[in-house]
């Protein structure tokens, strides 16, 4: 059963998904709250909008945890973009990323512009990264830890959504946070979360690494947990991201190029993705989530067959 207290939704012992809530919409990021006896982490604060609101909950109900720490799953928007707004108010704490992520935290402008190109309008919602002082940024490579005391939090690099992509494993309590490198989850249904600019080789690879490990916990940043059966969800994912890639690779053989026209066909092919659109899509801070995933696939699978004659070689290739 899942414990909600507030908009803390309770994992674990000292481990909780903060439930911000923007323009109306709860239920849409999982920023993690870890609570270690050396002090508390925060992973994906969420976008600049958030902030205000994260502190709001932060105070009301973990008025006792000093947050002296916060981790990064990537540097898109919608997971750091608050950061340098936060860190103000969390007396100068250490921000964790991707070591190819670090300068687009001193300097957000090519962020800005670039997050522009993929979201519209939605990054004016979201609202401009502030910049972050070098002394509070720390690259994490593979394999590093952060230390809370009695918690590690472990880093491991998983490309694919991004270049810059980092997945963390909660220890002791046997927690993997995804980010973006799995999928979207609502209602029980998923979605890679193969967005642009997406590299369908690398987030194959990563699912394959992942699926090495058993997860007590999956947390996945769109949104929520899995608590069994975790991987049936990693499996689920892989099995999801290879028939869109050979549906699409099909398709462009076939003479399809347009990608809206691939979307509409892929929609009629998928009663999960039809299901999302649906439903998930109602709210306007998700229109357009499920057509930027498939953009992103079309996109990478146009690409690996101009490059390989055929989206099967390209996976042997690179497998």
């Amino acid at each position: 059963m899942v414990e909600v207290m507030g908009k803390a939704i309770k994992i674990c012992e000292n481990v909780y998904i903060v439930n911000v809530e923007i323009l109306g919409l709860s239920n849409w990021l999982s920023t993690l709250l870890v609570i270690g006896s050396k002090g508390a982490l925060l992973i994906d604060p969420g976008p600049t909008i958030n902030i205000d609101e994260l502190l709001n909950v932060l105070k009301s109900e973990f008025s006792d945890v000093r947050i002296r720490y916060i981790a990064l799953t990537h540097i898109h928007l919608d997971h750091s973009g608050g950061s340098g707004k936060l860190i103000k108010f969390l007396n100068d704490a250490k921000v964790y990323v991707h070591p190819r992520g670090v300068k687009h935290l001193i300097d957000p402008t090519r962020l800005w512009e670039a997050s522009k190109e993929v979201l519209g309008d939605l990054v004016y919602i979201f609202g401009p990264p502030e910049p972050i002082e070098p002394k509070n940024l720390i690259s994490l490579e593979d394999g590093s830890t952060i230390d809370l005391g009695d918690i590690t939090i472990r880093a491991i690099h998983t490309p694919g959504h991004a270049p810059h992509h980092i997945s963390y494993i909660i220890e002791p309590f046997n927690i993997l946070v995804s980010g973006d490198a799995l999928c979207n989850l609502f209602e029980g249904r998923i979605y890679p979360v193969s967005v642009p600019p997406f590299n369908l080789i690398e987030f194959m690879k990563s699912l394959d690494m992942l699926s090495k490990f058993k997860y007590d916990y999956i947390v996945v940043a769109h949104f929520g947990y899995v608590k069994e059966y975790t991987d049936i969800l990693i499996q689920r994912t892989k099995d999801k991201a290879l028939t869109w890639a050979l549906l699409i690779a099909n398709m462009i053989t076939n003479g399809i190029k347009d990608p809206k026209e691939v979307y509409r066909k892929l929609i009629r092919n998928d009663l999960e993705l039809n299901y999302m659109i649906t439903y998930r899509e109602r709210h306007k801070l998700l229109e357009g989530s499920c057509y930027r995933a498939v953009l992103g696939m079309y996109q990478n699978v146009n690409e690996l067959i101009s490059k390989y004659s055929t989206l099967e070689k390209a996976l042997s290739v690179n497998n």
